[in-house]
């Protein structure tokens, strides 16, 4: 993943830096006005003046005095902006800041600049006695006392002017008042918006008919909205009252992004083996090696993915625990009936608190934006207990678009509000890094899940249950960054001896095509794509072609024969079956001929 290109201080850490270094460059001209010898300033200037007021001894410091107070005034600044720096690190990385690591590291720092400023200082200091030494002391203590004091009062005078002079300026516009985090430090972002909206509600609960909202942000509409304008409605309060939990995400990660993790060196055939072994020996769960293939295969092939199956059968488990098992991060999300549309998911604004209703789906999905390179697993629990067309619609189009595009609005902001950082413009983006997965019962409780989501999904049966296998080698959980698993899935796809052959595609061609001209059902523009994708990755995990291709054939267009019952489909899939047979062999496409032979007993 290449990293953004993104200052490591903030505008508040910048900004301290300079203050800190006109303290010091103040120490040093005080120090040069005190100084006995009067080398620089004559002997009655004003700060000299206030010095002889506060009964400060005269002291005439000497070269090695003024080396000693220069390298003092040096050694403030550098050791401010190293222990920043390691503030700074700890935020980026997500390391608590009261680490024995990082207080070790500031310590060695506060140490380190003592040595070199003071501990020099000393050092030069002839002759080297206790009084030479009380008397350099005493120097270094009158100007850092008497800069702080100037710097206070110059600082409360200027301050007191800048006020008097803006507010006299702005004297009839409209007063604001920011709290405190309102303004975020971001240095290549301008959140204000001048996004005038009339409508707050969400988007879900809209009409069709009056807002053009179907998949991507180029088809919301807010000038379609036939509502009447409401200035009242425009009256938003802080963000930090409006979104609480994304602002408050928003002060954890200092708005900066976490761009990388240390990943485990490993590769996708050892992956798929020690998942396996983990699960069995930790969880007591026994999958076909085949199913984890696929699981993994699946997430480089498509953001979206449906485990179907009886239940009991660890349709639920398999990527609860390879999260765990990989230190990635899982959202739960247990679908309800009354689930509708995409606020069910993403919260929607409550025009009567004037707050966003924020979900936990929602703060995940927006902490993935923070977190770039960890993976993100959003599993919905029982998926077909309401319509997914309803509800999921908006993700089912949006990840069909390039990355780039992958935007979902929650909500119209008004005029000059400032949003959470992450939420630019009401706008939430959905990171590469972010895979969603749904589990689906059959039975007659659930809706059925219709061929638009089937296509755009990567589908697993769970139909058997395993037999239980002993596992002696020891497993452990490993670290799987988005890095370094789309590295794995790049290196498999660039070995061309994994993808499909010349002959690979005539012998597949020739039953694809009889099965358009038989059933008239054919391989679209998407599911050619996803035999490029997955096929190599599958082999890489240790699996053949024949598999990934027997795999695809069958989820993709041989379920789609299910509920036909033309008197000539029995025949057909007679005829299928046979020339499956004939070209690959008997046991190769065990999934198609499989469910093939279900489908015959039915008719």
């Amino acid at each position: 993943m290449e990293k953004k290109n993104k200052n490591y201080f903030t505008r508040k850490n910048l900004i301290a830096i300079s203050l800190v270094a006109l303290y010091s460059f103040l120490t040093l001209f005080v120090g040069a006005c005190i100084e006995g010898n009067h080398n620089f300033f004559v002997e009655d200037n004003p700060i000299a003046l206030l010095a002889k007021g506060f009964k400060f001894s005269v002291i005439a410091c000497g070269l090695s005095g003024a080396i000693a107070l220069v390298l003092m005034a040096l050694y403030i600044i550098v050791g401010f902006v190293a222990i920043l720096y390691i503030y700074r690190y700890a935020k980026v990385n997500n390391i608590k800041f009261r680490s024995p690591k990082i207080v070790l590291a500031i310590v060695l720092t506060v140490l380190f600049c003592l040595l070199l400023s003071i501990g020099i200082g000393v050092i030069i200091q002839r002759p080297l006695n206790a009084s030479n030494i009380g008397t350099l002391f005493n120097f270094l203590g009158q100007c850092l006392f008497l800069a702080l004091i100037i710097y206070l009062i110059a600082f409360c005078l200027l301050g007191s002017i800048v006020m008097l002079v803006v507010n006299f300026i702005n004297i009839d516009k409209e007063f604001k008042s920011f709290k405190h985090n309102e303004l975020p430090d971001f240095d290549d972002e301008d959140l204000i918006k001048s996004d005038v909206s009339q409508n707050f509600e969400p988007l879900a609960n809209q009409e069709t008919s009056n807002v053009g909202v179907s998949s991507g942000i180029g088809n919301i509409s807010s000038t379609s909205i036939k509502e009447e304008y409401n200035p009242k409605a425009l009256e938003l309060d802080d963000r930090e009252k409006v979104f609480p939990s994304l602002s408050k995400l928003d002060v954890e990660y200092d708005g900066y992004s976490i761009e990388s993790i240390e990943s485990t060196d490993i590769n996708l055939f050892d992956l798929c083996n020690q998942f396996r072994l983990y699960l069995a020996k930790t969880e007591e769960l026994y999958f076909d090696i085949d199913t984890i293939r696929f699981f993994i295969a699946g997430l480089a092939t498509s953001h979206f993915m449906i485990l179907e199956g009886l239940s009991g059968t660890g349709k639920s488990s398999l990527p609860r625990y390879f999260a765990r098992f990989t230190n990635s991060n899982l959202q739960f999300v247990a679908v309800q009936a009354t689930y509708r549309d995409k606020s069910s998911l993403l919260g929607y604004f409550n025009e009567f608190s004037k707050t966003y209703s924020e979900t936990d789906f929602l703060l995940s999905l927006y902490g993935a934006n923070y977190n770039p390179d960890r993976l993100y697993f959003f599993v919905l629990d029982e998926m077909n207990i309401s319509r997914v067309e309803y509800y999921f619609a908006d993700f089912l189009s949006i990840l069909e678009y390039p990355e780039s595009e992958w935007k979902l609005r929650l909500m119209h902001l008004p005029y000059d509000f400032i949003p959470p950082a992450k939420l630019d413009d009401g706008i939430i983006q959905i990171p590469n890094n972010s895979y969603f997965i749904g589990t689906a019962n059959k039975d007659d409780s659930t809706f059925t899940i219709t061929n638009k989501v089937y296509d755009r999904a990567i589908t697993i049966d769970f139909d058997e249950r395993n037999i239980p296998f002993e596992v002696k080698e020891d497993v452990n959980e490993i670290v799987l960054s988005k890095t370094k698993f789309a590295s794995l899935v790049n290196d498999a796809r660039s070995d061309m001896v994994k993808h499909l052959n010349v002959d690979d595609y005539d012998k597949f061609n020739s039953i694809t095509n009889y099965i358009n001209e038989e059933f008239d059902l054919t391989f679209g523009n998407r599911v050619l794509n996803q035999i490029e994708e997955l096929v190599p990755v599958y082999v890489a995990c240790g699996g053949t072609k024949e598999t990934a291709l027997d795999f695809l054939l069958s989820h993709k267009i041989i379920s789609k024969l299910e509920g036909r019952f033309e008197d000539y489909v029995k025949d057909g899939l007679k005829s299928l079956d046979s020339l499956i047979v004939k070209t690959y062999g008997k046991d190769v496409f065990v999934r198609s001929q499989k469910l093939i032979n279900s489908l015959i007993r039915k008719l």
